[in-house]
């Protein structure tokens, strides 16, 4: 379910809004939310700082639509 979420909000933030690259950071630890960005098609691009995934280490995806 959260897959199929995050695949249609890529394709509404193509169709609705024109963006072309989406980026999603979550903490090292919460593999659940690793696994749903990489099912949906996100790679990881690089570490978050602590502020932008609630003050844990992170890893930063990105996604080109």
């Amino acid at each position: 379910m959260a897959t199929a979420t995050v695949r249609n909000l890529c394709q509404l933030a193509a169709t609705r809004h024109g963006l072309r690259t989406l980026r999603a950071a979550t903490a090292r630890e919460n593999a659940a939310s690793q696994k749903v960005l990489t099912k949906a098609g996100f790679v990881p691009v690089g570490p978050a700082d602590p502020a932008d995934v609630g003050g844990r280490p992170g890893t930063w995806y990105e996604r080109h639509i």
